[in-house]
């Protein structure tokens, strides 16, 4: 069996959070039986065959834990979870947390690569799959990669058949023999400071980092989130699962009792359908998603006057899609900042101005704090309106970095504040303005150039749907400004079109791309990120070839 060496917080951090009041020293499963408890017979999972109560969730959801329990999975293992969005996920959030497990979700875009790094890397102890997805054949994909796997004691197959001669379960078979067993759970101890979330950031800059949060962290906010929303929410949201976007909206449902319409895929007239026969309250997904429901042909035959409040998460909005979407559902689309190891970090809320809602990613949430310091200098903190490194310190800050405890200590310090690697500026007013990643600054000739601003003003460009700036190597200047764009229908549009329209906006010369490259799609990462990494290399290989200035 595998012992996985996990980091933990130290007994004065954990005290700082519960006496300030901000960690409720409560688990996801504690927190959910409070919830059934006292309203055991509300649907709260619906999907197109079918709706479960709360009493029906947590029967499933208990039974799969002992069912788990006898299949060798047990407190402390890691348990990864490559599934859509399927109410099979949802009993697994629930009865891994019940068990002691730790939950790793993988996206279901992975294929045997990815899928097979990402489990050497972290020695799971057991993976949970559908037979076959979206044409893929997932379990067979897992079979072909457990002999360069040994840590990996334990594959269960959702939806599908298992090969019982080689250890696999069902994972309909494990419900079944934990409704027989129940008694397997009576020995189960687990704690609100044990780690239960094992995921990915994004690798929009490549090398991605497994973080690890404990309970307290997440539920505690959720708790508290969930005091500002309306008793009557019925929610959808269009993220996957294995993102922490999505993954962590399902515990509204949780913690809460608020219905959640499961899709298990993004489907703009299937989920347009569903808002209106459900009447979905509170809509989530990112800016992509909802700019494919917004602008799909038949948006207008669907009745969504339902939707009161959006959730914009994964990706930056723009001020645009903001506007739009007050436009179109009267709704103050909340602007955050935050990332899988701190969650949330600052947000805008209604009662903001119109500007600061556009402009900004708000004010620390409760417990947050904020500081921007000088990135050569992380002594140096940086005055209002200075643009430095973005510093977090708050009660949803994640464990560490699985198996990479150098990658901790090179964004802590002993206060307690992360590095976040982002770059920003407060206001005046506290507002945190988000300026980019601090590795995606182009160098120009010795004149820093951030790429958000050039990307919210070629956006603005009627005929441009999505632009996203990088560095093109220059031999004389170190780098130019290169721009990807996607156009409406596929329009041309030329660098003397792109300057013209950034002198009228009275933008710096500077800012003006010099190469333009028209793409029919961008390349996105699993949670919806634009991939700079993936265009940084394209323009590195476009400058060895060419070195004109012309939409390409």
């Amino acid at each position: 069996m595998t012992k996985h060496s996990f980091p933990a917080f130290s007994a004065a951090y954990r005290k700082r959070w519960r006496d300030a009041g901000l960690w409720m020293d409560m688990t996801l499963h504690q927190g959910f039986d409070r919830t059934v408890a006292s309203q055991p017979d509300k649907a709260v999972l619906i999907t197109a065959d079918r709706s479960y109560t709360l009493a029906e969730f947590k029967a499933e959801s208990t039974a799969l834990a002992a069912g788990l329990l006898g299949a060798g999975i047990g407190p402390g293992d890691i348990v990864a979870v490559q599934l859509p969005n399927w109410v099979e996920f949802c009993l697994l959030q629930i009865a891994l947390s019940r068990i002691g497990a730790v939950i790793q979700p993988i996206h279901t875009v992975f294929r045997e690569r990815e899928t097979a790094n990402l489990l050497a890397f972290c020695r799971s102890d057991a993976i949970i799959v559908p037979d076959t997805y979206k044409d893929f054949a997932f379990a067979d994909m897992v079979r072909s990669l457990r002999p360069q796997l040994p840590a990996l004691r334990k594959m269960v197959v959702a939806r599908g058949e298992a090969d019982t001669a080689a250890g696999e379960s069902t994972l309909e078979d494990l419900i079944e023999d934990g409704r027989s067993n129940p008694q397997r759970l009576a020995g189960i101890t687990t704690a609100a400071d044990d780690i239960f979330y094992l995921n990915f950031t994004s690798g929009t800059e490549g090398n991605p980092k497994g973080f690890l949060h404990v309970h307290d962290a997440v539920i505690s906010l959720h708790k508290r989130l969930i005091q500002h929303m309306p008793t009557d929410t019925v929610m959808l949201t269009c993220s996957p699962m294995t993102h922490t976007f999505g993954h962590f909206e399902m515990y509204y449902t949780y913690l809460a009792g608020f219905p959640m319409v499961v899709v298990d895929r993004y489907s703009p007239t299937e989920i347009l359908a569903q808002i209106e026969r459900e009447r979905v309250t509170k809509l989530s997904g990112t800016p992509a998603h909802f700019f494919g429901l917004l602008h799909h042909p038949e948006f207008t035959k669907y009745d969504t006057s339902s939707v009161k409040s959006v959730a914009v998460g994964g990706a930056r909005s723009s001020p645009e899609l903001i506007a739009e979407l007050g436009r179109v559902w009267g709704v103050k689309s909340a602007n955050t900042y935050g990332m899988g190891e701190t969650i949330i970090h600052t947000r805008t809320v209604p009662d903001d101005p119109e500007e600061r809602i556009r402009s900004t990613v708000g004010r620390p949430i409760f417990g947050a704090e904020l500081k921007i310091v000088d990135q050569n200098d992380r002594a140096a903190v940086q005055p209002a309106g200075a643009i430095g490194e973005i510093c977090f310190r708050g009660p949803t800050l994640f464990v560490g970095y699985h198996n990479q405890p150098e990658k901790t200590a090179e964004t802590r310090d002993a206060e307690g504040w992360f590095y976040t690697g982002d770059l920003g500026y407060v206001d005046e007013d506290g507002y945190l303005h988000f300026v980019g990643r601090a590795r995606e600054v182009i160098n120009r000739g010795g004149s820093k150039i951030h790429p958000k601003e050039i990307e919210e003003l070629l956006c603005q460009h009627p005929a441009i749907v999505q632009a996203a700036v990088v560095g093109m190597p220059d031999e004389r200047l170190g780098e130019r400004v290169c721009a990807y764009i996607v156009t409406r229908d596929g329009q041309e549009v030329g660098v003397e079109e792109i300057s013209d329209f950034l002198i009228e906006h009275k933008a710096m010369k500077y800012l003006h791309p010099e190469v333009i490259v028209r793409l029919e799609e961008m390349p996105m990462t699993p949670t919806g990120k634009i991939q700079k990494v993936a265009l940084q290399k394209d323009a590195a290989g476009r400058a060895a070839l060419s070195g004109t200035g012309a939409v390409q």
